[in-house]
């Protein structure tokens, strides 16, 4: 029987910790509230509040209660902001408006570095008030540590004040279970909104300030997503909707992860644990999630991406045509021309484009929102390290594709009952799992039989991955593994617009916008749910495979977490449900920075900035972008086609019915799958 201890001094350990996450969990659950966002950028906005408190006490010589004060006011100030930023989105996709909150947290990161924020002497500890500590068992509790037991419960008890006792707290609850009906009885939204935002803001600046003593210079580094997924399992259980279930949870969060800490000393072991935690919390608040899930969600996807055309003249399908056969050109011509590096970042954007266009699969036409993509991208890299000198590589990329598909349907399960939102929780805890836990072990045991099984990575510092031969032609060069990496993008794509044109999408997209009205047509809601994660998870895989065998070297950084975000950055910037903008997204923000260097042009259009810019001016993205290139072309070449003479008398001019420049009726009609776009 397994020993497991919790001393007094553990336990109180994992409270002081926990009673961060309660209030992280707090301000994520206020904002859910009002606006059915998840927020990503809540933990960032405290940063800048801790960094300029430094600079207030450090270089300004400020009191420490003044600049405490001047600090958590610049932290409510930003969280109003950043509701007036985003403001123009909460009509949109929830999952436009959740990656602007990702876009946002590196605008946030890039903040603190600014000369007035930033103080000079960056490893200056945040300041306590006072110098009192004490004792229990052998562990000292530090200033930092006694001033969150005091602080903490206080401004958890003032919040539940206001929200039970004032106007802003009652609008705020009214607008949380019916908007409209909120808006009909005099509550005025959009300040109800921005107070919320500014109540989160200070909330945020008291669980940096109170977390950050000791931490010196970490405070200018990006908050890492375990601390963000411990706030967001804590807001789970609380179902995004009652605060002080969530404040609770979150110190019971902590307790559990100090006691995990003390008790189990395997790495691979805690996030275990933390993960099977996380899925039971998710079966049992299954039924508190799903109450609200239809007001949660209520905004149509249709609006992150143009509906296709329902028929297209004969002119603008050619511009189509030979715009798709112009680029297929370029990009063979182009391992010729480029060198080495360029030819190793050709088949990076490549290798990142399939990824996406699984991603586009799965969030685009599904509605399902994956922040672990990439980690189904290692399952596939996993069989490469494992198998790659064992079978010829076609079917060494559809054993890769298939192992990571059942991995995807086996993470997609929680998706089968809870709104698609929730899923990202679920899948950034998976994408957390996999970096620390199974690509970190090389080998576990099977308890019970004693067999010993290798997952993992056989190195994980560094593991050496040889190149494959295909039908015995070396693929060792730069420019060989270009091409072979532009065929697999190709036929990937081949493969989107199979299931696009033949009702796959279609049945996806209306899963997505009405499930009970899909039900009703017929389509097996179950089953196309599983088939969506079943397609992402096959492209992601072999993708995963292809990357293995480009970089030759793969480690547990090589599949960061938050390399996940980009590849929904990818999509959104793409165009949701966008085929060519997927390819284009990845163009974008894999290879602008490689080719132009980090000049402040392209870190703008890359950062966090630049996609924010994307989302609220461009929703499209770049795939719709594409789109409307191909209408001017197509009304340049019509407007020169009229200028000429026709061939014979009284002949229509090409493209062009009789005497309009309607349709052509003999060209078959592209179908119409909202939300499902093309060039």
């Amino acid at each position: 029987m397994l020993a497991f201890a919790a001393p007094n001094f553990v336990l109180l350990q994992g409270v002081i910790i926990g009673l961060g996450y309660g209030l992280l969990a707090v301000g994520l659950v206020l904002i859910y509230r009002t606006n059915r966002v998840l927020n990503f950028a809540q933990g960032q906005v405290g940063v800048i509040a801790a960094v300029f408190l430094v600079k207030l006490t450090a270089d300004f010589k400020f009191e420490y209660w003044f600049a405490l004060v001047l600090s958590i006011a610049l932290a409510a100030a930003v969280g109003a902001l950043s509701e007036l930023v985003l403001r123009r989105l909460f009509s949109r996709p929830r999952v436009l408006v959740m990656v602007a909150t990702i876009g946002l947290s590196q605008v946030l990161l890039a903040l603190t570095a600014l000369p007035f924020i930033r103080p000079h002497n960056l490893y200056k500890p945040v300041p306590v008030p006072f110098d009192i500590s004490f004792t229990l068992g052998t562990t000292i509790f530090t200033p930092a540590e006694v001033l969150t037991l005091i602080v903490t419960p206080i401004v958890a008890l003032v919040l539940a004040l206001a929200v039970r006792t004032t106007s802003w707290g009652l609008s705020m609850r009214a607008m949380s279970e019916n908007a409209d009906s909120a808006r009909l009885s005099g509550v005025w939204i959009r300040r109800t909104s921005t107070l919320t935002w500014t109540v989160a803001g200070a909330l945020s600046a008291f669980t940096a300030i109170l977390n950050a003593p000791g931490q010196t210079s970490a405070l200018t580094d990006v908050l890492s997503p375990d601390l963000l997924l411990f706030a967001l399992t804590a807001a789970l259980v609380g179902a995004m909707i009652n605060l002080t279930v969530a404040f609770v949870a979150g110190i019971g969060v902590g307790v559990l992860y100090e006691l995990l800490q003390w008790n189990i000393t395997s790495t691979a072991n805690q996030q275990l644990v933390l993960f099977i935690v996380l899925l039971v919390i998710l079966t049992i608040r299954v039924r508190a999630l799903r109450k609200d899930s239809r007001s949660g969600e209520r905004s149509t996807w249709q609006h992150g991406a143009t509906t296709a055309r329902a028929a297209v003249d004969a002119l603008r399908h050619r511009v189509s045509v030979s715009g798709t056969w112009l680029a297929v050109v370029v990009a063979v011509a182009l391992p010729l021309v480029l060198n080495v590096g360029n030819n190793y970042l050709f088949s990076q954007v490549c290798i990142y484009a399939v990824i996406a266009l699984s991603l586009t699969i799965l969030t685009g036409w599904a509605g399902q929102v994956s922040l672990g993509q990439f980690a189904l991208a290692a399952v596939g890299a996993l069989v490469a390290a494992h198998l790659g000198g064992s079978f010829p590589l076609p079917l060494l990329l559809v054993f890769a594709g298939a192992v990571t598909a059942l991995v995807a349907i086996v993470v997609g399960l929680p998706a089968l009952r809870l709104p698609g939102l929730f899923l990202a929780v679920t899948t950034l805890a998976f994408a957390i799992f996999m970096q620390e836990a199974v690509l970190a072990t090389p080998c576990w045991t099977v308890a019970g039989i004693g067999k010993t099984v290798c997952t993992g990575l056989p190195n994980p510092a560094s593991t050496l991955i040889g190149r494959p031969t295909l039908l015995g032609l070396s693929l060792q060069s730069q420019r060989s593994f270009a091409w072979f990496s532009l065929g697999v993008l190709v036929l990937s794509i081949l493969a989107v617009r199979i299931w696009r044109d033949k009702g796959v999408a279609r049945r996806l997209v209306a899963v997505r916008d009405n499930e009970l009205g899909a039900a009703a047509m017929g389509i097996p809601v179950l089953r196309t749910k599983l088939m969506a994660f079943g397609l992402s998870g096959f492209m992601a895989g072999y993708a995963g495979a292809c990357l293995a065998f480009s970089t030759q070297r793969i480690s547990t950084e090589t599949f960061d977490p938050t390399i996940s975000f980009i590849i929904i950055s990818m999509v959104v910037i793409g165009g949701l449900g966008s085929i060519p903008g997927a390819v284009l997204g990845a163009l974008y923000l894999e290879g602008l920075p490689s080719l132009f260097g980090s000049n402040a042009t392209i870190q703008f259009l890359t950062s966090g900035l630049g996609l924010i810019a994307f989302i609220l001016y461009l929703p499209g993205g770049l795939g719709e972008l594409l789109h409307r290139f191909g209408d001017v072309v197509t009304v340049g070449l019509r407007a020169l086609q009229d200028r000429l003479p026709p061939r014979h008398p009284g002949a229509p001019l090409a493209g062009v019915s009789g005497s309009a420049h309607g349709p052509d009726p003999a060209l078959p009609a592209e179908p119409l799958v909202p939300g499902v776009v093309d060039s």
